[in-house]
């Protein structure tokens, strides 16, 4: 039976698996908390409705 025939790995190759690793792990993680001035609505909207007029006294 033949021994299969084994490849040198190069330092630089074995670099950019690596470096993709990396890449794919912080790509694959929860997202950081987004902020809360923007997620908020923003801050010169007018109202959708205007407000009712006060009701005069009778």
């Amino acid at each position: 039976m033949q021994e299969p025939e084994r490849r040198k790995v190069s330092l630089a190759g074995l670099g950019l698996i690596s470096a993709g690793a990396v890449l794919g792990l912080a790509l694959a993680g929860p997202a950081t908390a987004p902020d809360d001035a923007a997620a908020g609505p923003p801050a010169a909207t007018a109202p959708a409705d205007p407000p009712a007029p006060p009701k005069a006294p009778s």
